[in-house]
């Protein structure tokens, strides 16, 4: 591993606990990384203390292990040694939903990230609080899928001819917004709605 290319050699990492939710942040130096196998992020959360991330080293590479808040899987995600201490803001997605679950770097960006997705992410978490919470998972998790399918496949659009697309939930409602010019469309969250997305072939925003 060449040091001299090495700017900073800690760096803040980010992460939201499948388990009680609760958003954690921790400082990772080099040495946390010395002599071991694996370094395990684990919850801080008072009764929880659940492992939430695991970084392991393989050769110049950094291999992370997420458990994921939103659909409950494990997400696995390689970088480089290089990457990680260099680059100033890392994100991982859950590529189910496509909203992030962890964040690492400079102590302000990751801050700013974790202003940005807390709206978002506690709004998912406010559908599930109902005696009905396995409906309500199930319900909006395979909306987020189905959307992002359609995303994917370069499916979702606005009339403005842009494809640069944000998905927020607000309310309890899915809402797409063009980046470019602003038009934003409501997608509710029930069971009508999730049998019409699978019958859609395209979702055209301001039409």
């Amino acid at each position: 591993m060449n040091f001299r290319v090495l700017v900073d050699l800690k760096r803040i990492v980010a992460y939201i606990c499948p388990f009680c939710s609760n958003m954690s942040s921790k400082s990772l130096s080099i040495f946390n990384f010395s002599g071991k196998d694996k370094v395990q992020l684990i919850c801080p959360t008072h009764g929880c203390h659940e492992t939430c991330v695991t970084i392991a080293e393989k050769h110049d590479k950094y291999k992370f292990d997420i458990e994921c808040p939103i659909c409950g899987d494990n997400h696995s995600y390689t970088t480089t040694k290089e990457n990680f201490w260099n680059k100033p803001l890392l994100t991982y997605k859950c590529p189910v939903a496509g909203i992030d679950v962890f964040f690492a770097g400079e102590k302000d960006l990751v801050e700013n990230m974790l202003n940005e997705n807390t709206d978002m992410f506690s709004d998912i978490l406010d559908e599930f609080d109902d005696d009905d919470s396995d409906i309500s998972f199930n319900l909006i998790y395979s909306i987020i899928e189905r959307l992002h399918a359609l995303q994917e496949s370069h499916n979702i659009s606005c009339a403005c001819g842009s494809e640069d697309i944000e998905l927020n939930i607000i309310n309890g409602n899915i809402i797409l917004t063009c980046l470019q010019c602003k038009k934003s469309k409501a997608i509710e969250t029930t069971e009508e709605t999730l049998t019409r997305l699978l019958n859609a072939k395209a979702i055209i925003i301001g039409k």
